[in-house]
């Protein structure tokens, strides 16, 4: 009953630019290209805050591994093009616009919209609530916007373009790309089989329309895209220095229950990479098609049920689930790096950019092609997008972890039946019966067509075609969505602020790799979460069969049509050389309403409890290889950290809040581990009478530690009034030596 009431409330709840065409050289080699790559931490709050897979009322309570924004230029002395890679669940709308801003504000006037793309690793476990709009700040763990995680996030971006920018050496960039062995699953199979064409994937559909079991699990164990593509900054001795790549896969390996801000599978894999590389290369995993691409495994009884982590599998520690995926994702990209076929990006380098009022597209019909419903009115050569809106199949959940029993995933929609009387489409509404809601779906009948009107919600429900209309969120969002293309030599990247499934990327990068080919690109990237996020894009077909990708789709069933056409027509910017126009205008500054979450409306408090004490040492004396350690100290808010990072606190530079220390001759101790280890833990909860309790963990395993006496140490900065004036003081305290034995 809890998860239906979050479920319920939850649906309750739920600049103007110029772009002109800028060419020039990009050399292989020579002194005329520079390049550079930098990465810098945007770890914000870590307690009190939600990630993108809270349920209301649950909020992080620390750290398993630390956040950070990769940055990657290429210049040619006259405009560098920026791609930036952040580990976030979404680039929210104000962004962007927080970046560059700071950009102006420190003089680099070089960067635009135009020849910057902002773009997010989509990990469910890192911060959230920075979003200048309500949709994406109330439903969440805790509702509201978080000035101090949204600060952090521009200013590490900031910086790290900044670096990188600075850093910039002579030298030149390589597109690399090929098939993997990356472990993935489609968790909406049933829906990618309704595609027209997906017999062109060697899926076999019945007469009838329907397809057999072991068709679907074929679909769910294989329909992903494999490949991973990625470009390759080399300086002028041959030495790579940065590496940004695309693959596509949920940010999911942490579960549903995780309480630890993370970075994700894509996290692990970039920090792998850039150990295994070192001399500070910088290695970025950013999204691709992963609309409907979970890293999870189906289960092979029911691939509709929920699908299985690695430490349901195998039986591992939950903190390796992302260790275990992104090990996979970091030995393609070394295999790429390090054997693939590099292909010198010469030529011209173009940049276009757009923002475009989804709501409010007109699609031509030849963007449509034959991927339409037998019901669908084609005749005016035009069809048009919708008002945005959540669709109630939300409430089935999916196969990522959060299935919902309610309903089943793909029921909650409007059918249309041809009669045979009328000689046409008749459309069926919802039967709300078909829902278990402990009985109040049998209200939802009287009371539907009446709430439909409070919430506004029942002018669009013609226009969103199968989908059962729960929440009309026009005036909760940003309507006005980012488009970008950066064409650099043969490869192009296409920037879009949605989560597209795997078909839909595959008709929207056909189109474009046939409209470039005239200006000499041979591969389209489409990298997702780019400047901006607004939910999930989908086939027209895989739109009628709402699963969860299909009602969040919230344009309309003729949003991948209108992506693909807004798209098409900067690329054909791209051929022809000229300007786009610069579309809507976004939002450039924080709002003067908006709501805050309760612990972001002042700075934290005073520290008035006690702090720095053992409170519940390490269980043993000795643990082996495999074991968990733990040790809890009284500790003191962890916002404090946050609030000196923003200020750029002499306090905070290279700070960790935990240490593994390891034994050195009698009374010497080095640090071996930090909380940027992906087998070290921090937690920190809170009580009335308690205060604040610290739980540092370390799970002994990993290549970086040796038989020997350690220690864990929690590192804590209180606040205090000393002599009436306020103070930050650091602190650390440790648990009793330990053994450590294989």
């Amino acid at each position: 009953m809890k998860k239906l009431l979050k479920v319920i409330l939850s649906l309750t709840l739920c600049a103007s630019m110029l772009l002109a065409l800028m060419p020039f050289g990009l050399a292989d080699g020579d002194d005329g290209l520079k390049v550079g790559a930098a990465k810098v931490d945007i770890t914000g709050p870590i307690t009190d805050i939600s990630t993108g897979y809270n349920s209301l009322g649950d909020l992080m309570e620390g750290l398993l591994t630390r956040l950070y924004a990769r940055a990657f230029v290429i210049d040619n002395g006259e405009t560098p093009v920026v791609f930036v890679s952040a580990e976030l669940v979404h680039m929210t709308e104000s962004i962007k616009p927080g970046v560059m801003a700071k950009l102006r504000q420190d003089n680099y006037n070089m960067f635009s919209e135009e020849n910057v793309m902002l773009t997010a690793t989509h990990c469910h476990s890192s911060t959230s609530n920075t979003s200048w709009f309500a949709l994406y700040d109330l439903i969440n763990g805790v509702p509201g916007y978080d000035d101090e995680s949204y600060k952090i996030v521009v200013r590490g971006i900031t910086k790290a373009i900044e670096q990188a920018y600075d850093n910039r050496v002579s030298g030149s960039a390589s597109l690399v790309y090929a098939e993997t062995d990356i472990s993935a699953s489609n968790r909406s199979a049933d829906a990618f089989l309704t595609n027209k064409n997906v017999g062109n994937y060697d899926y076999t559909i019945n007469a009838d329309g329907t397809f057999d079991y072991e068709t679907g699990l074929k679909a769910a164990q294989n329909a992903y895209n494999h490949e991973m593509a990625g470009i390759i900054l080399t300086d002028s001795s041959g030495k790579d220095i940065g590496f940004f790549n695309f693959f596509g896969s949920h940010g999911t390996s942490n579960g549903i229950d995780n309480t630890l801000v993370a970075s994700d599978h894509k996290g692990y894999a970039a920090l792998k990479v850039e150990e295994e590389k070192g001399d500070g290369f910088v290695a970025a995993f950013a999204q691709a098609d992963s609309g409907d691409t979970s890293p999870n495994a189906v289960n092979d009884s029911d691939y509709h049920e929920a699908f299985l982590r690695p430490n349901e599998i195998y039986g591992t520690d939950v903190i390796e689930n992302q260790i275990i995926h992104g090990q996979e994702e970091a030995d393609a990209a070394l295999e790429l790096i390090n054997h693939a076929v590099r292909i010198p990006l010469t030529g011209d380098i173009a940049v276009k950019y757009t923002a475009v009022d989804f709501s409010n597209i007109t699609v031509d019909t030849k963007y449509v092609g034959e991927y339409y419903m037998p019901y669908d009115d084609l005749s005016s050569g035009t069809v048009r997008t919708s008002e945005p809106c959540i669709g109630a199949g939300i409430i089935a959940g999916d196969e990522e972890g959060a299935p919902v029993d309610n309903a089943s995933e793909g029921a909650v929609r409007h059918q249309f039946v041809w009669n045979d009387e009328s000689q046409s489409y008749e459309r069926i509404p919802c039967d709300f019966k078909m829902i278990d809601l402990k009985g109040l779906q049998y209200l939802f009948k009287p009371l539907w067509p009446t709430a439909m009107k409070i919430l506004q919600s029942d002018g669009y429900d013609e226009a969103q075609a199968e989908k059962v209309v729960c929440l009309a969120v026009g005036k909760l969002m940003q309507k006005a969505q980012p488009l970008q293309i950066m064409r650099m030599g043969s490869v192009a990247i296409a920037g879009v602020p949605f989560e597209l499934t795997f078909e839909q990327a595959n008709r929207t990068r056909t189109v474009l790799e046939e409209t470039l080919s005239a200006a000499g690109v041979t591969k389209v990237i489409i990298a997702t979460h780019a400047n901006a996020y607004s939910q999930y894009v989908t086939t027209r077909e895989e739109y009628a069969a709402q699963h969860y990708e299909g009602a969040t789709c919230l344009f309309g069933p003729w949003s991948g049509a209108a992506l693909t056409q807004e798209l098409d027509k900067l690329a054909k910017g791209i051929v022809s050389g000229k300007k786009a126009d610069p579309g809507a205008a976004l939002m450039q500054k924080t709002p003067f309403k908006l709501v805050y979450t309760a612990t972001a409306i002042a700075d934290p408090v005073i520290d008035r409890k006690g702090y720095g004490q053992l409170k519940a040492d390490v269980s043993k004396a000795e643990y082996a290889k495999g074991e968990r350690v733990t040790a809890s100290f009284t500790g003191v808010n962890p916002r404090h950290v946050s609030i000196l990072t923003i200020k750029d606190s002499a306090l905070v530079e290279g700070y960790s809040y935990m240490e593994v220390q390891k034994q050195i001759g009698e009374k010497e101790w080095e640090t071996v581990l930090t909380d940027t280890d992906p087998y070290t833990t921090f937690r920190c909860v809170n009580s009335a009478r308690d205060g604040w309790t610290a739980t540092v963990g370390w799970l002994i395993k990993g290549d970086n530690f040796e038989n020997g006496t350690y220690r864990l140490v929690y590192n804590g900065i209180a606040k205090r009034l000393v002599k009436a004036k306020m103070n930050y003081i650091p602190f650390s305290v440790e648990s009793s030596p330990f053994k450590v034995g294989v």
